[in-house]
């Protein structure tokens, strides 16, 4: 589709409504376009509307997907379908979707310089990718949330992965989900975020990042409702059933950070030292200590953090760098 072959006159439905007017098959006319060329043939209509119904996902079989748009009924022949009326609002969408990827294929793209191919143009397929709804997947997912709830969420999200796993349509790596998860966690619906976040850990089983990003959010928890020794207790009692790989600096580091800007200051930092003493020989926990010692005015003691690090890793230009910038720091 896209980048694979041009589409001339694009579309993103079915962008025409029609009616071929028979004994006029070497200049056809159609009723009621208001978009395409009234002179257009029956295989340049026939290529667009075929394109259109690839690029939205829709059934080709006995013209099922172009139901879509036009009023007609499966049950009777295709010949009493009327084309040309305007009965369903998708018509509207389409004809103001066509005129949009028209202005970008005839005035917007010609008007970049140092374009990579200027034979690319936009098609219905850009931005649909095999589906009739082009919104991300966070999106949907956002409003399954607020109209029925994590259970709501959990069934678009199952429906759309067993329809569209594989495909150009949704992205479905773990950070989708993952991310959706820390938002909601943001608004402070911590329950909804673990429940998206285990979904995220059965949908992905063979993923650290799923599992990390659960185990982030309990570790949370524990932290808001008893505060940071049982968080760390919480990580200790949980290792033995942990897969390798989920457990990483990665994780108390984020954790840590989040709850530093949070304003859990002394919490943080308990964290990063904590991911020092499990990590010590992984700089990410030391930077991260370091930082927030110098923000809390020990500045010796970020100093010193730094010092014995490169002590050990005398070639480490990262740690050389900040050491230089934060004594630099007035």
């Amino acid at each position: 589709m896209f980048g694979h072959r041009l589409i001339i006159i694009p579309a993103v439905l079915t962008l025409t409504t029609y009616s071929h007017v028979s004994g006029q098959a070497a200049n056809p006319r159609y009723e009621n376009l208001q978009v395409l060329p009234a002179t257009i043939s029956d295989d340049s209509l026939g290529q667009i509307m075929l394109d259109n119904l690839s690029g939205l996902g829709l059934a080709r079989l006995e013209g099922q997907g172009c139901l879509f748009c036009h009023v007609g009924d499966m049950n009777q022949p295709r010949g009493s379908w009327d084309f040309a009326s305007d009965n369903k609002p998708m018509k509207d969408k389409a004809r103001v979707m066509m005129a949009m990827v028209d202005a970008i294929n005839q005035r917007h793209l010609p008007a970049l310089e140092n374009r990579i191919d200027e034979q690319i143009q936009v098609t219905c397929y850009t931005c649909h990718a095999g589906r009739t709804d082009p919104r991300p997947l966070p999106d949907i997912l956002t409003q399954s949330l607020q109209a029925g709830g994590i259970d709501s969420l959990a069934a678009t999200y199952t429906d759309l992965r067993s329809r569209y796993f594989g495909a150009d349509a949704y992205d479905f790596r773990p950070n989708v989900l993952g991310d959706l998860a820390l938002g909601l966690a943001d608004d402070r619906d911590l329950i909804g975020a673990i429940a998206v976040a285990r979904l995220n850990v059965e949908a992905n089983p063979g993923e650290p990042t799923a599992k990390r990003g659960w185990l982030q959010l309990i570790l949370e928890r524990a932290f808001l409702e008893r505060g940071i020794d049982t968080a760390i207790v919480e990580l200790d009692n949980r290792l033995p059933e942990l897969e390798p790989g989920v457990v990483t600096p990665g994780l108390l580091n984020a954790l840590g950070w989040r709850l530093y800007r949070a304003g859990h200051r002394d919490a943080a930092r308990a964290l990063f030292d904590d991911n020092v003493r499990r990590f010590p020989n992984e700089y990410i926990p030391q930077e991260s200590l370091a930082f927030v010692l110098w923000d809390a005015g020990e500045r010796e003691a970020a100093y010193q953090v730094l010092e014995q690090w490169l002590s050990g890793h005398p070639d480490h230009e990262r740690a050389s760098r900040l050491l230089i910038n934060l004594r630099a720091r007035p």
